[in-house]
């Protein structure tokens, strides 16, 4: 059997682009036990931008202008609040629920890198605004997450490259299937 070498991160992490932002509710993580979650949902095309900062294990999710309903449905559902006719109401008893968040980074030799981070609680977004000037210039709300390690077996986020040796083609088809 032939070695393996290991690449490099650095020339392995040339990314073009990110998308295919998922989410999947974390039902059950107990010590000891087996974290279960919701099946993962597709947000559409909201990312717009992510930035995650290893030392601490958080990610920043930017969200990109969405219709209000849409926009106001998911950070309901992300942020714990109540959404009815359009109209999202934050309660001071609402509380955020865990995620599983995964996407993928595409590579500008063409693979893609898939990401899923195991446990991760949003925050209220930032919204900045200013008035139209003579060039447009879009504001979209900041969305932002903390992720931290699971109680069930101390997992925090997993990672596949495509063009990784080894990597079965299956693993990377149903990336988003479960988590």
């Amino acid at each position: 059997m032939a070695e393996v070498k290991p690449t490099s991160r650095l020339v392995s992490g040339q990314f073009i682009n990110v998308q295919r932002l998922h989410v999947a509710k974390l039902l059950t993580d107990e010590a000891g036990g087996e974290a279960t979650y919701d099946t993962p949902v597709d947000l559409g095309k909201v990312l717009r931008s992510i930035d995650i900062k290893p030392s601490n294990s958080s990610a920043e999710l930017y969200a990109d202008g969405q219709s209000i309903d849409t926009a106001n449905n998911t950070a309901a559902y992300l942020l714990g609040h109540k959404c009815e006719n359009g109209v999202m109401v934050a309660n001071k008893d609402d509380v955020a629920p865990y995620f599983a968040v995964m996407f993928q980074s595409d590579k500008r030799n063409g693979s893609k890198r898939l990401m899923k981070f195991f446990k991760v609680m949003f925050q209220e977004p930032s919204v900045k605004g200013s008035t139209k000037e003579a060039n447009i210039s879009y504001q979209t709300p900041t969305l932002t997450a903390k992720a931290i390690y699971r109680l069930s077996d101390g997992n925090s986020y997993t990672y596949a490259d495509t063009e990784s040796a080894g990597l079965e083609a299956e693993i990377a088809a149903s990336w988003y299937a479960s988590v």
